[in-house]
């Protein structure tokens, strides 16, 4: 039987709906999750082995990637969250025999890439950049036939301590000329007029998690300050801009806190933003394109959380 052939156009058109699916698919179940209040932001976690990470080159995923993969696993009940395409499972040795097409989760990857443009009138071509998006399908290796949980370390379970964590959070404070840290009062908040932080004292929270989750929260706040990322910060309590910067504190902190290796339980912050799923399930539903809206608040909370991570090392004294 003669194999068809596609033409050069069919096969671009064919390409193009497929990115499309995917990318709807992509987009609804992160808008239900949000919806459904089942989303990792809002769910206990334990150390910097929990990040979804590829198999092949054992870096975490990012922005809106480490969403996916979060909700896609925690659904489906999997703990070991390495994800790798049918090619990298293969190089790796494991037998993708069963996988099907559609059971793997659905991530996206952009880069920078250079291209010809060429002038219809003088037929010069000159060379331009702009952003490429491809989505790839990964799998679990929990979904391989032959999946064997790996040794557990003693290491792979320690969980960086909430002293620690609050160091890391100085040090952050510190590292920024005008971002002042006070200590007093019932309440936290961030106020971008003044570059103020303010925390109740250590002694008035009830455990040192409580402490460590509020600060991490606040600071990712604190890098909307327009020397730092800008963001809109001067939005009315309730309102959707309110929930969207709330949506990117709470991605955010976890992003910086898992990282860091500490603990990250959204139960212990304080209860103004504990309670906040209401308003971000209002902002969604105000959203004309809730695509773009979720596509932006994933890549401010990785630029906040790169931020925080890149200025939170504590200098040590030097002792002569």
């Amino acid at each position: 039987m003669r194999k068809m052939s596609w033409s050069k156009e069919k096969k671009k058109a064919y390409g193009k709906a497929k990115t499309e699916a995917s990318k709807a698919t992509w987009y609804e179940n992160l808008a239900a999750g949000i919806k459904d209040n089942n989303v990792p932001w809002r769910k206990p976690w334990k150390g910097g082995a929990t990040m979804p990470r590829n198999l092949k080159s054992k870096k975490t995923y990012r922005g809106g990637n480490i969403v996916a993969l979060w909700f896609w696993g925690l659904s489906r009940g999997y703990t070991d969250l390495r994800f790798a395409t049918r090619k990298q499972l293969i190089e790796k040795g494991y037998n993708i025999k069963g996988l099907k097409n559609g059971e793997g989760c659905l991530i996206k990857f952009a880069k920078t890439s250079n291209y010809k443009v060429e002038d219809k009138d003088t037929g010069e071509e000159t060379m331009r950049s702009g952003f490429v998006t491809r989505w790839y399908e990964v799998f679990c290796v929990e979904q391989c036939e032959d999946y064997e949980a790996p040794e557990v370390k003693d290491e792979d379970l320690s969980v960086t301590p909430e002293s620690d964590m609050m160091e890391s959070f100085y040090g952050y404070v510190d590292s920024q000329d005008t971002l002042t840290l006070e200590r007093q009062g019932s309440r936290a908040f961030y106020r971008v007029s003044g570059d103020l932080i303010r925390l109740p004292a250590h002694a008035d929270f009830e455990t040192q998690l409580g402490e460590v989750m509020t600060a991490m929260h606040e600071a990712v706040h604190s890098t909307g300050h327009p020397k730092r990322a800008e963001r809109n910060l001067a939005s009315k309590f309730g309102s959707p801009e309110y929930a969207y910067e709330e949506l990117v504190a709470e991605l955010g902190a976890l992003i910086v806190t898992l990282s860091l290796g500490g603990e990250f339980n959204p139960y212990v912050l304080q209860e103004e933003h504990a309670n906040s799923q209401a308003y971000l399930k209002h902002w969604l539903d105000a959203c004309k394109n809730q695509d773009s809206a979720l596509d932006k608040a994933f890549s401010q909370a990785q630029a906040a959380a790169d931020f925080i991570l890149n200025n939170c090392s504590v200098e040590e004294e030097v002792i002569a």
